[in-house]
């Protein structure tokens, strides 16, 4: 199609010729009275790419992309679209579109005069708007319902419906705000397939919007991890799972069984059991000291394991079965609890049905440990007694959890600690 050839021209020109980002944010704060909402963002977008900020309830999300969309203004520093500086543009006059949640269709127009909505407006030839809608419906797969009203569409063609009239405006950057939220799993899942592959077809900038953790990780090209009013990391997505910057990150993909142990030899952690497991200790933290280390429930085998395994004994206490995977959860004694996380086995009934004891191992060295010090986060499977942990870091400094005001923003789960695990795009 003519409209999708020329915005993938336009993104590789862009990509070959500048490396201008589609979107700089340059220190910018948005603040609502007394309450910083974005606190000294500094980030680019690049052109042409799927970038989702992802982050809990309140974190500041929303009011970035409604700052790039010209709803809001920054309180301090500068935003730039393709370059040149926008915060005393109006949203009218920017070269990007929105996409809402709520679809925000005309209930009283059809398909067609919704898509053509825009190009109406900007007084574009009838001819070319005609044109336009074909292209545009023809890419998301509404061919042949140009008549339809929107109440006699699905959720999914709405939200189709939606996308289309933003698309049609060819704008260099497309803003999508938890567009898929309302949607049930099933649909959600395909719409996530059909967004990326329309998102590679036109080459426009795509900035999206969620706190589905699954959705960003399987969508994105990078993502912007961002926990009160802060971006805490921004990678790729095997990086931010993989490779966590920060507590909060570790812990907001994902969850970690906390396994409480005593520093021995150096590099060396005695759990409770009296095994030996090699870990990254920093210098500072000396023997005798309580720390705890993490692994995902997905790296932990269960009686099938390996030489050179970390192996611990317990009872299986539940087994939850999930579909595609079965989820264990194993007592060591001294109220400590570790969860497993195992793909179901097709053939007969798994060998652990029934029995009580258990032998549980993982391989691999976790990425860092804390000492224990106030409680741990709830939002962790933990397998140690109640306490708490600061991270040690091997600078020398010590993290600890900033302070929250005003109401509870999420879990805390900022103390979660990740060890390496394997990424499956798009599973």
């Amino acid at each position: 199609m003519e409209s999708t050839t020329g915005a993938r021209a336009a993104v590789t020109e862009g990509r070959a010729g500048a490396a201008e980002p589609a979107i700089r944010f340059d220190g910018v704060t948005k603040r609502f009275g007394d309450t910083e909402a974005v606190k000294d963002m500094g980030i680019g977008i690049r052109r042409g790419e799927f970038f989702s900020l992802l982050g809990p309830s309140g974190c500041g999300k929303t009011t970035t992309l409604r700052m790039v969309a010209g709803f809001e203004q920054p309180s301090e520093g500068r935003i730039f679209l393709e370059g040149k500086p926008v915060e005393a543009v109006p949203p009218y006059r920017r070269n990007v579109n929105t996409v809402f949640q709520s679809y925000a269709l005309f209930e009283h127009l059809d398909v067609a005069d919704n898509v053509a909505f825009g190009q109406q407006r900007k007084k574009v030839p009838k001819a070319e708007i005609k044109t336009r809608i074909a292209e545009a419906l023809e890419l998301v797969q509404l061919t042949g319902r140009e008549h339809a009203k929107p109440r006699e569409l699905s959720g999914g063609q709405m939200q189709r419906v939606a996308l289309a009239r933003a698309l049609i405006n060819r704008p260099a950057v497309l803003l999508l705000d938890e567009p898929l939220g309302a949607l049930d799993l099933k649909l959600r899942k395909q719409m996530q397939v059909e967004l990326k592959q329309i998102q590679r077809e036109v080459g426009i900038t795509f900035v999206y919007v969620t706190h589905d953790q699954e959705e960003a990780l399987s969508m994105s090209d990078r993502i912007a991890v961002m926990h009160d009013g802060r971006v805490m990391q921004c990678g790729v997505p095997e990086d931010v799972y993989e490779r966590p910057e920060e507590p909060f990150v570790a812990g907001f993909i994902g969850i970690s069984n906390l396994i409480e142990g005593t520093v021995g030899d150096p590099g060396i952690v005695e759990l409770a059991s009296g095994v030996s497991v090699p870990a990254p200790l920093p210098a500072e933290c000396g023997r005798g000291e309580r720390v705890r280390i993490a692994v995902r429930p997905e790296k932990i085998a269960v009686d099938h394991l390996e030489p050179g395994m970390v192996q611990v004994e317990g009872t299986v206490e539940q087994r939850v079965y999930l579909g595609m995977t079965t989820q264990i959860t194993v007592a060591l004694g001294n109220d400590a609890r570790l969860v497993a996380l195992e793909q179901t086995p097709t053939g007969p009934e798994p060998t652990i049905a029934g029995r009580k004891a258990i032998v549980c191992g993982w391989a691999g060295t976790p990425s860092t440990a804390w000492s224990c010090d106030d409680p741990p986060s709830p939002a962790s499977r933990s397998a140690a007694p109640r306490g708490g942990c600061t991270r040690r870091v091997p600078s020398g400094r010590s993290y600890r959890k900033p302070r929250r005001s005003g109401a509870s923003l999420s879990r805390p789960v900022s103390r979660i600690l990740s060890c390496a695990v394997i990424y499956l795009s798009g599973a």
